[in-house]
């Protein structure tokens, strides 16, 4: 018969493999290597806090388009004459925002609670309701300074993918030698379904639950992926508004536009340092960028910026597939002309499908296309162990954040392609955030060729170090210094990147101890 003891004791739970886990085994693969001391790996396994909570926001009325089935009920419905069409807000979903009065005047025909505009299309007049959005913040480590990362606005995120990134930020930030740890957090929703009132709303009212959580020298938000400087513009209005010192609290948010308080050449940094990367890849093997080939997934902030750079160095953009589809051109694609499509008031989706200097392809083709690079720079996961195998590149540079899974990161090792890895490679954004910090601190304002002086520096010093931890090859140069980072074993880059993380955490906990 069991003892009471062991009849008591609840058995031991089955380890789960989360995108977290997932994230986490270079960590674990890393640690192992260097002996991270016993304690330190304990406080860098799971974050300080993880917190959610839920925002509520009163919704507009909207026009829902009705299926053509539909509409045959209302076919004989005359079109209402609209006096105020800057009053309608067209959303990538088919459905349109009312905004204010915008139906005021207006010759009105309406039966049913339907109406016909004069588009020809019958829509639904849906009144709008309170809805709840689901919001998050994770606060991974502070051990190197404040929480430092990125507000997510999707529909697809979770309590487990923040972890993820918020880890990601704590070593992200230690290879880029700016004093700060480690956060992430954002809304479960998709932005393009809202209109811009309400999205504000939204954020307001983020911003005054998340208060009490952040500030500029406890954690400092910023742009990811669904927003951008204007979601930080508001976060910064919430967060100082009525507040005395009000201008002393502009560091709250990086990411800003300039005017406000941003830092010249923010808005470009994350792609900006991705082509620094791959420029001083190329650099160390007498090789420069013209003449290269790349493909892009996403054509985001991230993937906009650093194709329009790459292009300037004179490589040659073949493919970009984004969440809406994929294009193609084999003699390259006209980025600047690719940015002023999708920047069209008219592209609702923001999306590179339709683009008429390309053809359309499947996105499993992309993935196919012969080039030197592939550039992801979407979302997490994305090149799998199937997609490793069917690449057609010599290299792989992460703009995104974990594009790349632990078994296709094997499968590439295996197949010869090289690596940079995300936690250098998009670690450029967060490098300009610091400067932007330290601007805010300084009340000063810092040129962009200053800037991108700086952040270039900062950049190649760091993946040298990687490069020379990779090959176990301890040197110093004249720009960098890799002796106390190399393990005397070779191995794969972003291992090398996760022990030069590692070691610079490391050594804050052994040299100030801890707290009691």
């Amino acid at each position: 018969m069991a003892s009471e003891e062991n009849f008591m004791r609840a058995p031991a739970p089955t380890p789960k493999r989360t995108v977290y886990t997932e994230a986490m085994e270079i960590f674990h693969r890393a640690a192992d290597l260097i002996g991270l001391d016993k304690r330190v790996r304990l406080e860098l396994e799971e974050p300080d806090y993880e917190h959610i909570f839920y925002v509520t926001a009163k919704l507009k009325d909207r026009l829902v388009p009705l299926a053509p089935e539909q509409a045959r009920d209302f076919a004989d419905l005359p079109p209402t004459q609209v006096r105020n069409p800057e009053g309608l807000e067209r959303l990538a979903d088919g459905k349109i925002i009312l905004n204010g009065r915008a139906l005021l005047g207006s010759d009105v025909s309406i039966r049913r609670g339907h109406l016909r505009l004069p588009d020809g299309h019958v829509y639904q007049l849906v009144p709008g309701e309170s809805q709840r959005f689901k919001a998050y913040r994770v606060q991974h480590n502070q051990a190197r300074g404040p929480y430092k990362g990125g507000i997510r606005y999707h529909r697809e995120v979770s309590l487990d993918l923040f972890k993820a990134l918020a880890a990601e930020m704590t070593w992200k930030t230690a290879i880029s030698e700016v004093p700060f740890g480690g956060g992430k957090g954002g809304i479960q929703i998709d932005p393009r379904s809202y209109g811009r009132e309400e999205l504000e709303n939204i954020t307001l009212r983020f911003m005054y639950k998340l208060k009490s959580m952040i500030g500029p020298n406890i954690d400092i938000p910023a742009p990811d992926v669904g927003t951008n400087g204007d979601i930080m513009a508001l976060m910064y209005r919430q967060y100082s508004d009525g507040e005395r010192d009000r201008h002393g609290m502009r560091g709250i948010v990086t990411g800003k536009d300039v005017r406000i308080g941003g830092s010249e050449g923010r808005a470009a940094a994350t792609g900006q340092g991705v082509a620094y990367c791959i420029e001083d890849y190329y650099a160390e093997k007498g090789e420069n960028l013209r003449g290269k080939s790349f493909i892009l997934q996403g054509f985001g902030n991230v993937g906009s910026h650093g194709a329009a750079i790459l292009q300037r160095m004179g490589a040659r953009l073949l493919a970009v597939n984004d969440a809406d589809g994929t294009i193609y051109n084999g003699d390259g694609i006209d980025v600047p002309a690719l940015l002023a499509y999708i920047n069209d008031p008219k592209n609702l989706r923001r999306s590179v499908v339709g683009f008429p200097g390309a053809q359309k392809i499947d996105k499993k083709d992309f993935w196919e296309v012969q080039a030197d690079i592939c550039l992801p720079a979407a979302l997490g996961g994305e090149i799998t162990a199937d997609v490793a195998e069917r690449l057609k590149v010599k290299l792989v540079a992460e703009g995104a954040n974990g594009p790349t899974t632990p078994d296709a990161d094997r499968v590439l090792q295996k197949r010869g392609i090289d690596m940079i890895p995300d936690i250098i490679a998009n670690a450029g954004g967060v490098t300009v955030s610091y400067y932007e910090w330290i601007q805010n601190k300084r009340m000063e304002r810092w040129s962009e060729p200053e800037v991108n002086q700086r952040l270039e520096h900062a950049m190649k010093r760091n993946y040298r170090i990687i490069r020379d931890i990779s090959r176990n090859q301890a040197r110093r140069s004249d720009t960098h210094d890799s002796r106390p980072f190399c393990i005397g074993k070779e191995v794969d880059p972003r291992c090398a990147a996760m022990i030069l993380a590692l070691k610079r955490i490391e050594a804050h906990y052994l040299l100030e101890g801890f707290s009691q």
